[in-house]
C-alpha cells in the first residue's frame, strides 16, 4: 500500500473546493432579437452573443432569459428560461 503525504492531499483538496466555488453555471441575459435560427442574440455582462434557444419559447427584444454554461464553460452556453 502506498503512503500519501496527508498535508498535500488537505492542500490540493482545499484548492479544488475553492476554484469549484468560483465556476458559474447561470447568467442572467437581455434578449436583443430573435435570429430566426433557433438563436436568439443576447447580452450578458454587458457583451452580445448569439446564444442556441433551448426551450419551446418565442422571445422578444427586452425580454429577460436564463443562460445556462454546460459544466461551467462559457463557450457552452443555451437559454433554458425566460424570467
Amino acid at each position: 500500500m502506498e503512503k500519501y503525504d496527508e498535508k498535500a492531499i488537505s492542500v490540493l483538496a482545499r484548492a479544488f473546493a475553492d476554484n469549484i466555488k468560483n465556476v458559474r453555471f447561470d447568467y442572467e441575459g437581455f434578449i436583443q432579437k430573435d435570429n430566426g435560427d433557433g438563436t436568439c442574440q443576447v447580452i450578458v455582462n454587458q457583451q452580445r452573443y448569439d446564444i442556441k434557444n433551448g426551450t419551446a419559447l418565442t422571445f422578444e427584444p427586452g425580454n429577460k432569459c436564463l443562460v445556462y454554461c454546460i459544466s461551467g464553460d462559457f463557450n457552452r452556453k443555451v437559454i433554458i428560461a425566460k424570467l
